[in-house]
């Protein structure tokens, strides 16, 4: 299931106050070290894609996690493995390149939302593909006390061949895998804020 366009709150996120008593310093310190925790889990799932650890990828999803891609969502370990392995055997070499990453984790329950952004290289049938994308994620802190993925959901800002980068990057139809026609592409002209920020003019 497609989380909410916007999963991390403007105003929760860049709000800190100060700890009045030892019991809140500590929570807020293990917010901080549940917080670090997820951005080493988004910036190694990376590393692990590129590297083709197969057995590093599926670790980082819960037992019945799931990863959703155009339209199409995989769950379970038995379902993410053969999915991340033929990904694996299509594209001959890729670069994932985290960037920005916002976290809403609620430390208590062990769970939380985040947004995370990034953009990547891609080797198919012997051409460059580019690609910029924003995962909408849910995570969960397991017994053991490590994050994973309970849920990841790619959206495609575009993916194209390099060489059709400086006239399709401003066409909405940025999804073109060679051999296919062009697709219209995930984010942002769907967002709601494409159409309305007019409104507060």
């Amino acid at each position: 299931m497609r989380l909410d366009w916007s999963p991390v709150d403007l105003d929760l996120a860049t709000t800190t106050t100060l700890a009045t008593s030892p019991e809140e310093l500590a929570r807020q310190v293990r917010r901080l070290a549940d917080t670090e925790a997820v951005r080493a889990l988004n910036a190694l799932y990376s590393v692990a894609v590129d590297d083709h650890d197969l057995a590093t990828v599926v670790r980082c999803f819960a037992a019945d996690g799931t990863f959703t891609r155009a339209g199409v969502t995989y769950r379970g370990h038995d379902e993410l493995r053969p999915f991340y392995a033929s990904m694996m055997d299509r594209y001959v070499t890729t670069l994932h390149v985290s960037h920005s990453h916002v976290l809403d984790l609620d430390t208590h329950a062990g769970s939380g939302t985040g947004l995370a952004t990034g953009h990547g290289e891609l080797a198919l049938e012997g051409r460059l593909l580019m690609t910029a994308f924003r995962y909408d994620d849910r995570y969960v802190r397991l017994e053991d006390g490590r994050w994973v993925f309970a849920a990841r959901d790619l959206r495609s800002m575009y993916v194209m061949p390099i060489e059709e980068m400086p006239h399709g990057f401003a066409d909405s139809r940025r999804v073109r895998m060679p051999g296919a026609e062009p697709a219209q592409a995930a984010i942002p002209e769907t967002l709601p804020t494409w159409t309305t920020y007019r409104d507060l003019l």
